[in-house]
């Protein structure tokens, strides 16, 4: 809002943003745990019985009642989306960076970015 307010006609978009390998690992695996979760809810006596093993008593729990294992499905989603968008903040002008949270762990203080912005275009004239 402030970068907008003063500089009217700036365009600001969001750019293609890959988040680090760790973060990458932590969405399969719960991309994993997703599946994992479907795979139970639908065939899990099966597995539990070609295992020769009895069934757990909370796979009757969520047989019986689909919204636990949706929620559960929802749940492993919305940490997805958080790990999608934990370090995602880099402001660029013109190829030069001007804030990246990747390199300094924080958010810009207010009126940080727009200084950066005004000196980078008082150099540019």
């Amino acid at each position: 809002m402030e970068l907008q307010q003063q500089f009217p006609g700036l365009r600001l978009e969001g750019g293609p943003y890959t988040p680090p390998a760790y973060v990458q690992y932590g969405i399969k695996a719960v991309r994993a745990s997703q599946a994992m979760v479907a795979v139970v809810f639908f065939f899990g006596e099966q597995i539990f019985g070609a295992l020769g093993r009895r069934r757990p008593e909370f796979m009757t729990d969520t047989q019986q009642n689909v919204l636990v294992s949706g929620g559960v499905f929802y749940g492993l989603n919305c940490i997805a989306q958080v790990l999608k968008a934990i370090n995602a903040f880099e402001v660029i002008y013109n190829g030069q960076v001007l804030h990246s949270k990747l390199s300094s762990g924080k958010f810009p203080t207010p009126g940080e970015v727009s200084r950066k912005l005004q000196q980078l275009k008082s150099r540019e004239r």
